[in-house]
């Protein structure tokens, strides 16, 4: 049954999430630990008819090797590392499936700094890929599925993992393009009240220290997975991106992160007109401190995202130590790079004119979660008036947004 239900999983990323046909294109991006599921992936994408499939498949163990033993400019010059491909597919029309499977504390003996300067490095690589994104002319999609060390890490048995992701991305529900098609309207419905509210700034507050203000450009646009371009799976969220230049407080972690497969925990970051002017971390600090150093627009916000604390995944009462899955259990803001759908008539700027509209632009985009029990979020209209959109980690009103 779990066999089944895995395929079932494979097949709905494919022609659920992504809505491939046939004659379409398929690039597939994961890690040697999953190569069985990616197979699965594209036996199911050969029955739809989709013939044109590339895949960029790394190997961590031989990069962990190579960053213990090989100077900056061998890791940056060797194929382990290559994310170029990227840039080519998506010039091609390919559509991106990542599938993301975490490990951990897997790099956490390696030297911060190096991490950092790679990181920038493969961000850097693949700029026409960013762009053609950023401009919504690709589809794409991001989804997990389990290995062994991200599921030791959680002290799960590997199944009992798949299991929980098979329940929060639908496959257990009896019509699952059914229960996938009303999730969307549900967002479609909260994005479409949040815009309509004229808003000037958000202000968030809660028990864990977090007094925060963030502006929000005129002509801003919350927006939603839309099932055509913008996808992930699992998905809960609502997001926009802020105006840049008027954040200004203070905003504590309610969960760990996990980047580039070191742990960050326990942070705050404080703001002054937009940029971060001071952090903390009890536990990974050096590879908070390279994520805000990445580029100029690295100390600006990106994304601000609203999510129901009694989301699916917040109900699991596990900590996935994955983004993907973590950042839809709780409100989150990113770091760094701003989205240009989120503001009216973006696709069609430049970043020169995206800039001027209060966005961002950075080679970074990364999102870490403040969502708690009660945390309460007020939005201040352009005209004065007080709105409470959320209250007690919740939208106010759930049950009708």
């Amino acid at each position: 049954m779990m066999e089944d239900k895995i395929r079932k999983y494979a097949k709905f990323l494919v022609e659920g999430c992504l809505k491939l046909k046939k004659g379409d294109k398929l690039f597939i991006v994961g890690i040697t630990l999953i190569k069985d599921f990616i197979d699965i992936v594209i036996e199911e994408a050969l029955k739809l008819g989709i013939e044109n499939i590339e895949t960029l498949i790394s190997n961590p163990y031989k990069q962990r090797e190579m960053y213990m033993n090989n100077t900056l400019n061998e890791i940056k010059e060797s194929p382990l590392f290559d994310r170029s491909k990227y840039n080519e597919m998506a010039k091609e029309g390919y559509a991106f499936l990542n599938i993301y499977s975490p490990m951990p504390n897997f790099l956490s003996e390696v030297n911060a700094d190096i991490l950092s300067e790679v990181s920038r490095f493969q961000m850097e690589s693949i700029k026409d890929y960013r762009e053609r994104q950023n401009k919504g002319l690709i589809k794409w999609n991001i989804s997990s599925v389990p290995n062994l060390v991200w599921a030791n890490s959680l002290d799960m048995d590997i199944n009992h993992l798949w299991e929980l992701i098979l329940d929060i991305c639908l496959i257990n529900e009896e019509n699952i393009i059914g229960a996938w098609t009303k999730k969307l309207e549900t967002m479609a419905k909260r994005a479409s009240y949040l815009n309509n509210l004229d808003i000037d700034k958000l202000v968030y507050k809660n028990s864990l220290g977090t007094n925060l203000e963030i502006g929000l450009p005129k002509g801003y646009l919350f927006q939603c997975a839309d099932g055509i371009n913008i996808v992930n799976m699992p998905t809960e969220e609502v997001f926009t991106s802020p105006d840049r230049l008027r954040v200004n407080g203070i905003v504590y972690s309610s969960k760990m992160l996990i980047h580039n497969d070191n742990v960050i925990d326990d942070f705050w970051l404080s703001f002054k007109n937009g940029e971060i002017i001071d952090f903390d971390a009890k536990c990974g600090k050096d590879i908070l401190k390279g994520i805000i150093e990445t580029d100029e627009g690295s100390r600006f916000l990106g994304e601000v995202a609203l999510v129901d604390y009694d989301s699916p995944i917040s109900k699991t009462e596990v900590v996935f130590k994955n983004t993907l899955y973590d950042e839809n259990a709780s409100c989150h803001l990113a770091i760094g790079a701003s989205f240009a759908e989120c503001i009216e008539d973006g696709l069609t700027k430049t970043n020169e004119e995206l800039l001027k509209l209060g966005l961002n632009y950075s080679k970074e985009h990364v999102d870490f979660f403040i969502g708690n029990r009660d945390l309460e979020i007020k939005a201040v209209l352009q005209n004065g008036e007080e709105v409470v959109i959320m209250e007690n980690g919740n939208f106010v009103g759930s049950e009708n947004l």
